[in-house]
């Protein structure tokens, strides 16, 4: 884990085409703070706090817009939200708004961060992602506090801002009832939010109630389901737990795949694969490959001969008799919350209907959660297969899982070719997921 973190803030005048910098006799800069605390690009509580601890600003995180890896240290620029800075806010000793338009030499790195900055916001209808756009963050706030009034939920802290990327906008409320979250999802995730409602009224154990679910503009609010997730835990018979009780789930909803599509679920069940494979590897490397993490050309030549296997392996999955189901798409154990003796799944946006056991590629997790477990993959999987029974004998479910386990990188990464990526503006964000799971398949 890295040891220093760098944050750039580009912070622009609330009415004028202006920004702030940081001015020395001879060089200008962004504001910079460094911090040892870690933290992901996309959780932005730790900016906001940056920006009101240095600069005395209750600001808030548009988008994260570069992030650099180098060593042991994570650079990271941010676009911050200008449009509620207090009109009679004066910059700190050192620091001056500049004019957008004659701003002084900068560093090369943070000249090419501003200048594309500037080109992203001149058009503000053409930001897709709503939550990127100036204002944003107020007028939900006032959305949230307008239905906490409606319900009698009064707020004893002010509404934070946790995370902002093009996957989802969430925010945490501290109320008389309780932690309530406020998650927003952007158009490639719409199912999400009926999904947790439907969920919700058909296993109200495993999924408490939403608060409230606008399907049309893709807002949830939800209650807090619970602090500790499965990551947390080193009780080995916890995990088995939850594992069963996830079987349980998908087996439960595999006779329901009608409604789940109905939802909006996307349809990816195998043969939907099968016939996919040959388009992701037939192209191109530079097409593949992400602004961190590249294909190269050999890498994806050894893959395309190995289409004709993959295309088998789809093939001798489909002949077991397990049904496809409820398949969650980013199964890890943070996704686990475990509230006494309840476990809750969560984070639906990857979901979809396709085979059951491709949400076990992210069993990896255990290796290094339960290390001192012996064979603790080996036991978690066939703690999940137990419930499978009813379909095939534990030998033959152990023979798909690792069939499963096989074609599942294909799973995800075309789903990232065809669904995710296409409808993001900003690929940077998670155009290295593709490469990442083509190169799981050749270690």
């Amino acid at each position: 884990m890295p040891s220093s973190y760098i944050h750039f803030l580009l912070i622009p005048h609330p009415t004028e085409s202006q920004i702030l910098l940081l001015s020395g006799e001879t060089t200008h800069t962004l504001p910079r703070y460094e911090t040892s605390e870690p933290h992901f690009w996309q959780t932005v509580a730790p900016v906001n706090q940056l920006a009101l601890d240095k600069l005395g600003l209750r600001i808030t995180t548009l988008r994260c817009l570069k992030t650099d890896f180098a060593d042991d240290c994570v650079t990271m620029f941010y676009a911050m939200d200008g449009s509620h800075i207090p009109a009679d806010w004066t910059p700190p000793d050192g620091m001056k708004w500049v004019a957008e338009d004659v701003l002084p030499e900068l560093p090369p790195e943070q000249k090419a961060v501003v200048d594309e900055w500037v080109q992203w916001k001149g058009d503000v209808n053409a930001i897709r992602t709503e939550w990127y756009r100036p204002g944003w963050f107020a007028k939900t706030i006032a959305w949230i506090e307008e239905q906490f009034d409606d319900r009698g939920i009064l707020l004893t802290a002010p509404i934070e801002q946790l995370r902002s990327w093009e996957r989802s906008a969430i925010l945490r409320a501290q109320t008389s009832f309780g932690t309530i979250y406020f998650k927003a999802l952007p158009g490639m995730f719409r199912h999400e939010a009926p999904l947790v409602k439907w969920l919700a009224h058909n296993d109200p154990d495993a999924f408490p109630k939403p608060i409230l679910v606008d399907g049309w503009r893709r807002w949830l609010l939800m209650p807090d389901y619970g602090t500790q997730t499965l990551d947390d835990i080193s009780e080995f018979a916890r995990w088995e737990a939850a594992f069963r009780q996830f079987a349980e789930l998908q087996i439960s909803l595999s006779v329901r795949l009608n409604e789940l599509i109905g939802l909006g679920c996307p349809d990816r069940r195998l043969y939907t694969l099968a016939a996919s494979i040959e388009s992701l590897l037939m192209s191109s490397a530079e097409s593949l490959s992400g602004s961190g993490l590249k294909i190269s050309v050999d890498e994806l030549e050894r893959l395309r001969t190995r289409i004709p296997e993959f295309k088998q392996a789809c093939a001798a999955l489909s002949a077991y008799s397990i049904p496809a189901s409820l398949e969650h798409g980013d199964f890890w154990a943070g996704q686990v919350v475990v509230n006494g003796g309840k476990v809750v799944f969560i984070d639906w946006s990857d979901s979809s209907v396709s085979h059951p056991f491709f949400s076990l590629y992210f069993l990896n997790d255990a290796n290094i959660k339960l290390p001192a477990v012996p064979d603790v993959q080996e036991r978690l999987r066939d703690a999940y297969l137990q419930p499978w029974r009813a379909y095939e004998p534990l030998d033959k479910l152990i023979q798909a899982y690792d069939l499963a386990m096989l074609l599942a990188p294909l799973h995800y990464a075309l789903i990232y070719q065809r669904h995710i990526l296409p409808q993001m503006q900003n690929q940077w964000e998670m155009n290295s997921m593709i490469p990442f799971y083509l190169r799981n398949l050749l270690t």
